[in-house]
């Protein structure tokens, strides 16, 4: 329930407040005197888009807050969920539009909800939950087909199943999708594959080891010079042992004699002769490996050219697939991992398929369904409607709301041998309401039959049947009564408080009858000031209530004044009749009939 709105520098809008009330709040005024800017505030409340002209001329800033009893909803716990908010005892919304100075351009749009900044769309979300504004713009949405399915399922009470359709069609639609893009990929995924293959077995053909290139360049190395080697290793073998007068082991051992004859003389010296000791031995070993080195190279023209070869891969692979074999078998690892990727997408089209399929059943199984409950719901909502609107003064309206699919040949089959019908997140079912509402006349869709006044009876009608499904706490009605005349004002009034009794409603009306009504009366009105023309909203007692009253009927005499007496006598005996009945219903003398 909305328990207070305040507006500052809004349009007209100086500064106002209002503590609204549970139960039937009216708001009233003379034409122009600003009504409905209360409704735009609220609907500033609601996310609608915010406009230069909603900050009032000579401010910077309009703003907005209103506050809330929120409704036990799970979907307002989702939302508000959603951006950090905690539920809480009452709910803060607030808007501000400001503008910029000059150009008087929306400069910035600032919403919150108990204090905490949140996007415009927040608004947007949170609004469903807590009101619902019904004015010119709903008038024309009760034309659209679609609306009319949403309020037949909101009336049906199965909602819950058109979202597991629209759950369902989601995830259809998704993998149709997917399998779509996998099949448009197939071609270029073979041709990958192929190229992947071919990358893998040309690497895996060449049974790579790391760092081999570097090994068999020292070995080609070592072949490419073999003549030169045994050359020079036998030079080293011959100054080292040879017979040559200098070799290295005689001269150490010339050496060792002297430095023995030395340590007879003087035992310090006998280290000194057992490094040369050591030494000799260990040239006479480096000679020996010098020797067998030399003996074991060997100029083998065929190894050298299966070197060569090998290289040659080698190089031509580090071309292809990187800079070094290791790059080149990590290359070799990848190019795998992709062929199982691939492989993989053969494997999900065969479960994307197999996932269609059951998707299918299961929709054709839930659309069947929804259409069945559509079907029950649509004769027992066109009953309630005609009923409605018979106590409404429309005594000979004819409510219909066939209900029929269409074929599609790529559409959804309901069940076996039936041919497939188009589908949408909403099911399979079309329909528009028809309307008669002559004795005698042929039912045609609403925008073809209706008149203003009738819409306005059509969808106040609409909305008493849909009352007990609806979980919005709050209603607002905008000039609803636009068109109906006096004769229907007093039931469009019974209409209005009915609907007070499960709901806050709010109303701007301009017929005495309906306002006689009232559970609060608000009066709107314009005053000239020397800054300009200011709205303001005050609300009425009693007295001031008959006063109005009177004003609206077009009279402040007497009589006028006895009128709008015998107006509210006559809506506090309806309401006292409603109240003392278990079921809420009512009867008109009128209509005579229950709904």
């Amino acid at each position: 329930m909305l328990l207070r709105l305040r507006v500052q520098n809004l349009a007209l809008i100086d500064s106002v407040e209002l503590a609204l009330e549970p139960g039937f709040n009216v708001l009233t005024g003379e034409t122009g005197a600003g009504k409905s800017i209360l409704i735009d505030a609220i609907d500033l409340l609601l996310g609608r888009r915010a406009r230069p002209e909603d900050v009032r001329a000579g401010a910077r800033a309009a703003y907005v807050d209103g506050v809330f009893t929120p409704p036990e909803s799970a979907g307002l716990s989702a939302a508000l969920k959603a951006y950090g908010i905690e539920p809480d005892e009452s709910l803060l919304i607030s808007r501000e539009v400001i503008v910029n100075g000059v150009a008087r351009s929306v400069a910035r749009s600032v919403a919150r909800v108990n204090g905490r900044a949140v996007p415009v769309r927040a608004l947007a979300e949170l609004g469903p939950h807590l009101i619902d504004i019904h004015g010119q713009v709903e008038h024309q949405s009760l034309f659209r087909p679609a609306r009319q399915l949403e309020y037949l399922d909101r009336y049906g009470g199965h909602l819950p199943e058109r979202q597991e359709v629209a759950r369902l069609v989601d995830r259809w639609r998704a993998v149709k999708a997917e399998d779509a893009e996998l099949r448009r990929d197939a071609r270029e995924t073979a041709r990958l594959i192929d190229l992947l293959s071919f990358q893998v077995s040309e690497i895996d053909g060449a049974s790579l080891s790391l760092d081999e290139d570097e090994a068999l360049r020292v070995e080609r190395q070592v072949l490419a010079n073999a003549e030169r080697l045994r050359e020079l290793a036998g030079v080293s073998e011959r100054l080292l042992t040879g017979d040559d007068a200098g070799a290295a082991v005689d001269r150490l051992g010339e050496a060792m004699a002297t430095l023995a004859e030395i340590a007879d003389l003087d035992p310090a010296v006998k280290p000194a002769a057992d490094q040369i000791a050591e030494a000799q031995a260990v040239i006479t070993d480096a000679a020996q490996s010098i020797s067998a080195y030399a003996a074991d190279i060997e100029y083998d023209p065929p190894r050298l050219e299966e070197i060569n070869a090998r290289l040659d891969l080698l190089e031509t692979l580090k071309r292809k697939y990187g800079d070094s074999l290791a790059e080149v078998l990590g290359f070799a690892d990848d190019a795998r991992r992709q062929l199982a990727d691939l492989g993989a997408a053969d494997d999900r089209r065969r479960g994307l398929a197999a996932e269609q399929a059951a998707l299918e059943a299961d929709l054709a199984r839930a659309a069947q369904d929804l259409r069945t409950r559509r079907l029950d719901a649509a004769k027992r909502l066109t009953r309630v409607i005609a009923c409605e609107l018979a106590n409404l003064n429309l005594p000979d309206a004819a409510v219909e709301f066939p209900l029929h699919t269409r074929a599609d040949a790529v559409g959804l089959v309901l069940g076996e041998g039936e041919e497939p019908v188009a589908f949408d997140r909403s099911g399979v079912d079309l329909g528009e309401m028809q309307l008669s509402v002559n004795r005698g006349q042929p039912v045609r869709s609403l925008a073809a039959v209706a008149s203003g006044g009738e819409m306005s009876r059509i969808l106040l009608g609409l909305k008493s049947a849909l009352a007990a499904a609806d979980e919005t706490p709050t209603l607002i009605f905008d000039e609803i009564d636009v068109g109906v005349g006096g004769r229907s004002g007093d039931v469009v009034g019974q209409k209005l408080a009915r609907l007070a009794r499960a709901h806050q409603v709010l109303c701007v009306t301009h017929l005495p009858s309906v306002a006689a009504f009232a559970d609060t009366h608000f009066v709107v009105e314009k005053h000239d000031e020397a800054a300009g023309a200011l709205t303001d909203v005050r609300r009425l007692d009693p007295d001031a209530v008959v006063e109005e009253i009177a004003a609206m009927g077009g009279s402040r005499t007497t009589a006028g004044r006895r009128v709008a007496r015998d107006l509210l006598a006559d809506a506090e005996a309806w309401k006292d009749a409603g109240r003392a009945e278990p079921s809420g219903g009512y009867a008109t003398e009128a209509a005579g009939r229950r709904c």
